[in-house]
């Protein structure tokens, strides 16, 4: 899989994590598109596609259009958060998040087996 990776979250946060692990999951047919975006960015679609109205820390939008698997979404300001109250660092956390979006586009659903392939991935990222 490739990562096309735009940051519109105003944070320098590394790209380089973000396109390993999608590199790592093989399925070279897919393209995924991640955007980092800021927090009220990521409340507007939250409250849109899930009718939660605050922000939240990823989001998944499988496509299939092309060779467009989908989109992930994620805020670094929230992953920030996460970061701080779980003792890990920022890029780490991005990374978990940016597994988690994208096992989430390959169909994985919540539940053991993605949350301990997400970890794996994360941590080697």
């Amino acid at each position: 899989m490739e990562a096309m990776v735009s940051n519109f979250s105003g944070m320098g946060i590394d790209a380089g994590p973000i396109k390993k692990i999608a590199k790592r999951l093989g399925r070279k047919k897919w393209i995924v598109d991640i955007s980092l975006v800021r927090k009220a960015k990521i409340e507007q679609l939250n409250t849109k596609y899930r009718k939660k109205n605050k922000p939240t820390d990823v989001l998944s939008f499988l496509m299939k259009e092309g060779r467009l698997l989908g989109d992930v979404i994620i805020c670094p300001s929230v992953a920030k958060a996460n970061a701080k109250r779980s003792g890990t660092s920022l890029k780490q956390e991005i990374a978990r998040l940016a597994a988690h979006g994208m096992l989430h586009l390959l169909g994985y659903k919540h539940g053991r087996k993605m949350f301990d392939r997400q970890e794996r991935m994360a941590t080697n990222a």
